[in-house]
Formats: C-alpha cells, structure tokens, sequence
C-alpha cells in the first residue's frame, strides 16, 4: 500500500429540631402523576425549638418493602438515600422520582419515623407485573428467536399494556418485510392486570411475490426508465426473488420522488397502489406519478468570487438560464468549478449551489456561492511505502508524479497521478478494502512555515525568480497559465544525485502563497 502525502502550503443547608414524640408521614408518586407534586415539606421534621442550634437529622435506617420479584439491591443501585447520612428532603424526592420513572413500579410510598437517634425511612413500592415468558402461537416462516429480537421484550421486563402493543406491532412489520404483506398478529396475553406473561397469536398469510410493477401519470419519463430507480419488481421467473417488501416500496416512493425532483419538477407527487391477488400470493404494484410543473432556470449567477471573472466562470456551467433545471447538470458544473479553482491551487475551495425559488411559479434562480480560500503550491513530498518488505524506491513513486516542490498545486494533475500509480500495478490495488495508492494534500506544519520564513533566502523553484527571505501571504491573482519546466515522464529515470535537493528537503515550506 503506498500512501503518497503532498504537504501543501451545587449547598444548600435546611435547620430542623429533632422530636421525642414518634410521628410518621406518608406520601405517594403514583404512576401518571406529575413528580414536581411531590412536597418535600411533607417529610421535613418540625422545625425547631426557639433557641435551638439547626441541625439535620440523620438516616438511622432505611428499608425497601413491596418488592416481590425485584432485587432490593438493584432498588438501593437506583437511590442515592443511604443510612448514617443526614435525612435531606430533596433527596428523597429524586429518589422517589427516578423509581417510578424506572417503569418497574406503579406506585412508590415513603415512610418516615423519627426517634430520638434519627429518622428511619422506608420505601415501599407497588411492583408493575414483569415478564416471566414470551410465547408466539402460529409462526411458520420465523423461528421465535427471531420473533423474540424484532419485539423488543425481554423475560424479567416490566410488563405494561404500551410495551406489549409496541411489540405486536414490531413483529407485524417484520412478516410484512418478509413477502408476508396480510400478516396479522393479535395480543393473546400480557393486556389483563394479573397476566404474568406475554402471548401472541401470529396469522402470517400467504407469502405475496410481485407479479408486475406498472407507473401511471408519468410522461417525461418512460415505464422502462422508472423501473431503473425502482426495486420491487417480479423476481426472476416469478418465483426467485421479488417477494413483496413493504419498506422497500416506500423507498421506492421515496426514490422516484427524488428522480423527479432532480428534473426540475419540485412539486411531484408519487403514490403507490398494490393490489393483492384472492389467494393472496401476487401483488400488483402501481406507481401513480403526479408529476407537476417542472421549473426552469431563469438566471445563473455567481458570489463570492474574486479570482476569476463571472463570464470565466459562466465558461464552466452547462445549465443556463432558459433551460429545465435538471440535478444531473448542476452537479456536474460543480465539479467543473471546483476543477477549476484547484487547477491552480484553491484546492480548499467550496463551491455551493443554491436553486432560490421566486414568487412567479415555474422559475428559479440558481446561485453559485464560492468560498475561494487559499493558494497553495507543492512544499515538501513524503513517500509512504507500507508492507512487509518494502523495496521499492522512491523514485519509482516520484517518477509518476506531475508536480514537484514549487508548483502551484493542481488537483487534476494530483487524479493523473494517482492513477498512473494504480495503473503501475507495483502496489496494492483494492478498493473495496480501502487499501489503493493514494495521494494526500495536507497543509503545511508550523514548523515547516517558520524555518521558510526564518531562513536566509526562499528556495529557487523553477520558472521563478528567487523571491525574499519572508513571502507575503498573497502575491496578487493568479494567472491562468504559469512558467513550465519539462514534467518527469512516465518510465524515465531519474538518479538520485541528479535531483534537486529541495525535492528530498525535508526543510522547505510549503505554505498558502
């Protein structure tokens, strides 16, 4: 693998007395109700003798009560309350609340007794019935692993009427992605407030394949072009593949919408109607296309721009006013305007296009909005060779570059170069690993700038005149041409004595010129 690198230019304190006399309190957060309800003045003792030091009285014990099928460590996990700290009403309250929204208790109660050493406070909770088995009744084409997965439930769980609605309605959908399309599950236990377990009573139907995809309504486009940017269609021979896969019909919706957007007609609609055959095991799909008004382009303009002119930009653009507007075009003269700012070194620049709709229907204007950046020129090549052996020289990879230190970065010749190293066939070439010769444009360190601007003299690059020790950041706008030297040929060779140094310097700067 060879990786080739261009370095381019909270306190809050309560006082309460402690009483001789046992008092208790009682409160409750039932499920439902509103937390911020709870009165943490309920469980504040009486405040305290006149004269008395305030002081907070402690926890002398805490104990949980109710929980039949939950471990009463996990309730401790979930509290922050604990004995031999000082009793805080605050805290309870948040205790109380992060238990109920645990979802495994319906009601939670405090109790609060005082004594002469403290307060003792229990928690006494109303469990929610849990999960002790999920069962599926009727399944053929799943296993209830499967099934068990797409609900969601887990044994152990808390059993509520919203969870288990959730869940029938998880599995239907999966039989419906699966060609089963008139599947029905109904819940046949866990709705009833003494049900310990889940059941679900599963009618798959038939298993529909697609007998034919036809469109209505589209004129623009062919039936043959918009099965291209469909996917539900008759398998081959009927019978492989092509099972009905309502999700996947969706994104088809979803996919001849965007196609006709992408042809100027923003306002299309697309609707699908599938017709089930009486055995239930063919569908027909219809696409009804109401496509709409298609917009054109009334005027093409540009901002942002400084270093080229706007009719040296309106060269590159192939979608003009007067024209449909069509996705297609329009990216592609993005493209020709990126290639052209990084054609001579704003390889940084980003070029927008903006479609702004006007208030008369059927037009648009569309805005090409240009950030231009820096210009940067080729400073120090870094030849990454990876492998267990490495044997290859440098000058095998530097041979088959177009650029050298000096030269104004050009991101076309970067592409040529980058495919005359694959083309090569000396190293690793596999895409579909990630792993392919490739060439990296990165930024100069700070290092790099300051040993170029603290040296005594810039570096002679050819087809230039030596310039001073400390180079501006801009040296005016760039010129569509520039001086040329011979670039190295493919397959010549090159010593290397023969080289200049500064192209195995590893001091020169490349820096935003």
């Amino acid at each position: 693998m060879l990786n080739c690198r261009l370095i381019a230019a909270f306190a809050l304190s309560i006082g309460c007395g402690l009483s001789l006399l046992v008092a208790s309190c009682e409160t409750s957060l039932a499920q439902g109700l509103d937390p911020r309800s709870f009165d943490p003045a309920l469980l504040t003792p009486p405040p305290a003798e006149p004269g008395a030091i305030p002081t907070r009285p402690l926890i002398v014990d805490l104990r949980i009560t109710g929980n039949n099928s939950t471990q009463e460590a996990k309730i401790r996990s979930m509290i922050r309350s604990r004995a031999d700290r000082e009793f805080d009403p605050e805290m309870i309250q948040s205790d109380v609340r992060k238990l109920a929204e645990s979802g495994l208790f319906r009601d939670v109660k405090i109790l609060t007794q005082q004594s002469a050493q403290g307060v003792v406070v229990t928690f006494q909770v109303f469990e929610r019935p849990s999960i002790r088995y999920v069962k599926f009744l009727g399944n053929e084409s799943a296993t209830e692993k499967a099934l068990l997965k797409k609900s969601g439930l887990e044994v152990g769980g808390a059993l509520n009427r919203f969870v288990v609605e959730d869940a029938r309605r998880r599995i239907e959908e999966y039989y419906r992605t699966r060609g089963h399309g008139m599947a029905t599950v109904t819940i046949a236990e866990g709705l009833e407030q003494d049900d310990t377990g889940v059941a679900f009573m599963v009618h798959e139907g038939p298993l529909a394949r697609v007998l034919s995809t036809s469109f209505v309504g589209n004129t623009i486009a062919s039936d043959g072009r918009l099965k291209t940017q469909v996917k539900s269609k008759p398998g081959f021979l009927y019978y492989i593949r092509g099972k009905v896969d309502m999700d996947q019909v969706e994104a088809d919706v979803e996919a001849l919408t965007s196609y006709y957007r992408g042809l100027g007609y923003f306002q299309a609609q697309i609707n699908r109607i599938m017709e089930y055959s009486e055995s239930g095991l063919w569908v027909d799909i219809t696409f009804v296309v109401d496509e709409g008004m298609r917009y054109e382009v009334r005027n093409v303009s540009f901002v942002g721009q400084t270093k080229f002119t706007e009719d040296q930009l309106g060269t590159q653009v192939k979608l003009l006013q007067g024209q449909y507007f069509d996705q297609k075009k329009m990216n592609s003269d993005l493209a020709a305007l990126t290639d052209l700012y990084g054609a001579q070194g704003y390889i940084h620049a980003d070029v927008q296009a903006e479609p702004r709709f006007l208030e008369e229907p059927g037009q648009i204007d569309l805005v090409y909005d240009i950030r231009e950046g820096e210009q940067y020129r080729v400073g120090r090549i870094d030849v990454n060779i990876d492998g267990e052996y490495p044997h290859t020289q440098r000058d095998v990879v530097l041979n088959r570059l177009d650029l050298v230190p000096g030269d104004i970065i050009d991101i076309r010749k970067i592409r040529d170069s980058e495919r005359r190293l694959v083309s090569s066939q000396l190293f690793v070439n596999e895409p579909h690993r990630g792993i392919k010769p490739t060439i990296q444009v990165k930024p100069p360190e700070v290092s790099d700038i300051a040993d170029k601007r603290g040296g005594e003299q810039s570096p002679t690059y050819r087809g230039q005149s030596p310039g001073p020790a400390v180079q501006p950041a801009y040296h005016g706008q760039p010129q569509m041409s520039q001086p040329r030297m011979p670039a190295v040929q493919m397959g010549q060779r090159i010593a290397p004595e023969n080289l200049r140094p500064s192209r195995y310097s590893a001091n020169p700067a490349a820096a935003p010129w």
